[in-house]
């Protein structure tokens, strides 16, 4: 089954999300905007990218804030949105460490040797939040303040060729499918 109609069966339509308690805000705004809803390779591929890249610098609100980025740069607002799930407690040590070994080759005299502290925030206060999260990323470093955008960049350039040229490679199949399909039933004779 092509990329394309695999999406548009799982994602539901913007109309279907105004009747989802919570999201129905978000279907009112994709209704007159297709174009972020839209299974398109260009548009999904960037909006992984964003996802991803968005991911990666470790915010409570990284889904929002994929959702923000995707609109304002006009592409799947759901592929931004998943792809912010692709960071997660599995995935964090790797990040971290390509994170602190980009930071490293900018900042050659950065330590790599400390292990990381973890971020406390007060959930009951959100007033405290900015500068909890403000000390946490100075208690951080600067390898690893210098390698986060980095890593967010690298990968979600990595993310996004390799869904773009994916994507590419299902078309091509699913067209040498239905060539090979249609070679193979009979003519009619005239």
């Amino acid at each position: 089954m092509p990329a394309a109609k695999l999406a548009r069966r799982w994602l539901p339509k913007p109309d279907e999300l105004v009747r989802i308690q919570g999201l129905g805000w978000l279907g009112r705004y994709l209704q007159p905007r297709p174009w972020l809803w839209v299974a398109h390779r260009r548009k999904v591929a960037l909006g992984v990218a964003i996802g991803l890249g968005v991911g990666v610098v470790p915010l409570p609100i990284q889904m929002l804030l994929g959702a923000v980025c995707a609109v304002a740069l006009r592409c799947n607002v759901a592929a931004a949105v998943a792809a912010t799930w692709l960071t997660n407690p599995f995935t964090l040590v790797p990040i971290w460490g390509l994170a602190f070994w980009l930071g490293g080759l900018v900042i050659p005299s950065g330590d790599v040797s400390q292990a990381p502290a973890a971020l406390a925030l007060e959930w009951t206060s959100p007033a405290t939040w900015v500068p909890a999260f403000w000390a946490w990323l100075q208690a951080m470093g600067p390898t690893w303040l210098v390698g986060m955008p980095l890593a967010a960049l690298v990968l979600g350039v990595a993310a996004y060729a390799v869904v773009f040229y994916a994507w590419t490679v299902v078309i091509k199949l699913e067209r040498r499918r239905r060539l090979a399909q249609r070679a193979r039933r009979p003519r009619p004779l005239h």
